[in-house]
Parts: structure tokens; C-alpha cells; sequence
């Protein structure tokens, strides 16, 4: 069950952003994800009708430590690596799915802010 939850928390990886009908969401690539995250980068996670909120802050040499608490106020731990892996921002948290990687597409909603996806499947938004 805990992984259940956590996957939509951390797939984040993160407040929904109004898109405009018709307007057409930019999926970041290896470049734009490299330069992103270079130095690391704290996210927030989730928001508002997402059902999770959190933080976590991913440092330049692939770690990641933070936390989300769900609306009915369960805490999730966020601790473990991350990587770029092509297009996609690639994380194995340690008590989250397993313990298995997860690789993310992340599409450009708003200048600070990023629609989450597993394959086509919206898990999460992430804003910084």
C-alpha cells in the first residue's frame, strides 16, 4: 500500500499549472534536464487537488532526500538516487516502489514548473 501512494507522490515529482486548451506541453530533454538540474535543485511536490505535498532537494551528484505528506497526513520518506537517462529523469527512492527505478518524462507546463509522466500515465507535478 505505501508504495501505492508513493508513486503518484514522488512521480512527482509535483502543483497543477491551468495549460491553456489546445496548447502543447514541451517534454524536457537530456539537455534541457542536464542543465536543469546541473547544480541539484529543490522540487516541490504535489499541491493543491494532487493529494500529496512535499519537498524534495536533489543534489549535483545524484542524491535525493526529502519528504511528502499525503492529505490524510501520512509522511513518506524521500531518500535515494537520481540520474538523467535520455529524456527522462530517472529515481530509485529507497522505500518507494520497491526500491526500484522509476524513470520519469517530465513536460514543461510553465517556466518553474513540470507535468509528471510514467509512459503516457500523469503521476505527479513538480515546481521550483
Amino acid at each position: 500500500m505505501r508504495s501505492t501512494l508513493a508513486m503518484p507522490l514522488i512521480l512527482f515529482a509535483l502543483s497543477m499549472t491551468a495549460i491553456p486548451a489546445g496548447a502543447a506541453e514541451k517534454t524536457l530533454s537530456e539537455a534541457d534536464l542536464t542543465k536543469l538540474l546541473a547544480d541539484g535543485k529543490t522540487l516541490a511536490l504535489g499541491g493543491k487537488g494532487m493529494g500529496y505535498t512535499g519537498t524534495v532537494t536533489l543534489t549535483a551528484d545524484g542524491r535525493g532526500d526529502g519528504s511528502a505528506k499525503t492529505d490524510d497526513g501520512t509522511v513518506i520518506p524521500i531518500s535515494g538516487t537520481w540520474r538523467i537517462k535520455g529524456d527522462r529523469f530517472c529515481r530509485t527512492w529507497k522505500d518507494l516502489d520497491g526500491g526500484k527505478e522509476v524513470c520519469e518524462t517530465w513536460r514543461l507546463a510553465s517556466p518553474n514548473h513540470v507535468n509528471v509522466y510514467n509512459g503516457k500515465k500523469k503521476i505527479g507535478a513538480n515546481s521550483w
